[in-house]
This record gives structure tokens, C-alpha cells and sequence, in this order.
């Protein structure tokens, strides 16, 4: 009975789904391994003693990978200048941009350095807050990134240019200078609440949703062959009763 065409093509279906939900099970399961390893990744890169941009650079110069999130110190000079915008920044959902400013070095390098959020009064100077510029020299601690690719420049807010991501040739070319290989996310441990820029605070490396996930395919791998266990049984059963059913008929 069960050899039929008719139900050859209801195992294959169902051996195809246990397959396939298997397997999306253990690809959560390995996404959740790789989330691991970046997360331990960043938390060993950020946690660890600062060191100055200049010495990131020069490892950077010599071929090194430098993750990203890689703890910096920054000491130079803020540029002249308005600032630079990233659009469609939000903090607590509320939409705004992320305020960069350029630093230049002792060596003369300017190091692009985003000194956290900001709404989009603020920006347009429409709002009650606005945003000050230190003048001589500043230290600054943060974490150093990459550019990010993709990036464009848009129209000016209040005469502040703007980029859509942190794309340093379009940094570059928005603020009309060159900067270094690595851009900086300002870390500041003496701010207080209500001050602008709002610190952009680092990622949170918990494990995400791959485990329960994971939890999930399996489950619906077992329902499944339970139910189809289930219903072979029921299926073989109604048959054998048709056949007896039969057999006293004959008789």
C-alpha cells in the first residue's frame, strides 16, 4: 500500500521538508557560532587599551587587518567649519543624524570623527540646542571603522554638508579634504543628559534570535514526523480493517 506511486510522492514530500527543515535548523546554528565569534571579535577589539589613531594607521600602512571597533585615541585640533551630517541617523526611534567633525593631527592628517547624534532641529537650527565646537587641543577615545561603501553626498542642512553613510570619499569630498584610512566613533565618558551630540553607544553583542530559531526548525522537524508517523499508522489501520471488512464479505 504504501509502495505506491500515490504515496512514493507523499514520502518524497515529506522526506524533502524534514530535510530542508533540518538543515535551515543548523544554518541558525552556525550563524549563531559566527555571531559568537564577531561578537567576541569586537568585545577583544574594543575593550582593549586604546591606542593612538596614528599607531592604527601605521599598522594599517604595514598590511595588518584592524578590526573594526578597534579601541582609539585621537589628540589633535577640531577643523574649522560647520561639521559634517549622516542622514537618517535615529536615537530612541526619533530621527536625526550623527554630527562629524574633522581632527586634524599633529602630523597634519585629518581624522574624521563622529561625535554622536543629533535631532533634526538641532541640525537645521531650528531647535533650542546647538551644537559647540572645543577650541585647542582634544583627546579624544572612541572606536576606529572602516569606510563604508555606497556612499553619496546630498544636499547641505543649514550649511552643513551631508552623506548618506560614512563613506570616506564621499566624506572626503564633502568636507573638501582628505582624511585617513579610518573614521572614529566618539566615546564620551563625562556626558551628560540633555548635552548634544548623544554618545552613539557601541552594539549589543548578545547572541540574537539564531538559537531560538534553531529551536524552532528542529520543533517543526519533529512535529512533522510525528505527525506523518501518525497518520501512516492511521492510514495502515483503516486498510486493514477495509481488508477484513472484505475478507468477511467473500467469506
Amino acid at each position: 500500500m504504501f509502495l505506491t506511486p500515490k504515496w512514493w510522492l507523499s514520502h518524497l514530500f515529506v522526506l524533502t521538508m524534514i530535510t530542508g527543515m533540518t538543515a535551515a535548523g543548523f544554518w541558525q546554528l552556525n550563524r549563531l557560532d559566527e555571531r559568537r565569534a564577531s561578537n567576541d571579535e569586537i568585545r577583544a577589539a574594543s575593550e582593549a587599551e586604546p591606542a593612538p589613531i596614528e599607531d592604527i594607521l601605521a599598522r594599517i600602512d604595514d598590511g595588518e587587518d584592524v578590526l573594526d571597533h578597534t579601541a582609539v585615541i585621537v589628540e589633535g585640533r577640531y577643523g574649522d567649519g560647520p561639521g559634517l551630517l549622516v542622514a537618517n541617523r535615529t536615537f530612541d526611534t526619533q530621527p536625526g543624524f550623527w554630527f562629524v567633525s574633522p581632527v586634524e593631527l599633529g602630523d597634519g592628517r585629518i581624522v574624521a570623527v563622529s561625535r554622536g547624534w543629533i535631532p533634526r532641529d538641532v541640525a537645521s537650527g531650528e531647535g533650542p540646542q546647538s551644537v559647540t565646537t572645543p577650541v585647542g587641543p582634544v583627546t579624544i577615545t572612541g572606536r576606529a571603522f572602516a569606510t563604508v561603501g555606497g556612499g553619496a553626498v546630498g544636499d547641505p542642512v543649514a550649511g552643513s554638508p551631508q552623506v548618506n553613510r560614512m563613506d570616506l570619499d564621499a566624506v572626503a569630498e564633502a568636507l573638501g579634504v582628505d582624511v585617513v584610512e579610518r573614521w572614529v566613533q566618539a566615546a564620551d565618558p563625562t556626558w551628560q543628559r540633555g548635552d548634544i551630540p548623544i554618545p552613539v553607544p557601541p552594539p549589543n553583542l548578545n547572541d540574537g534570535p539564531h538559537l531560538s530559531y534553531a529551536f524552532q526548525w528542529f520543533f517543526f522537524t519533529t512535529g512533522t514526523i510525528i505527525a506523518y508517523a501518525l497518520i501512516l499508522r492511521h492510514r495502515r489501520r483503516d486498510a486493514q480493517i477495509e481488508a477484513l471488512s472484505t475478507a468477511d464479505t467473500v467469506a
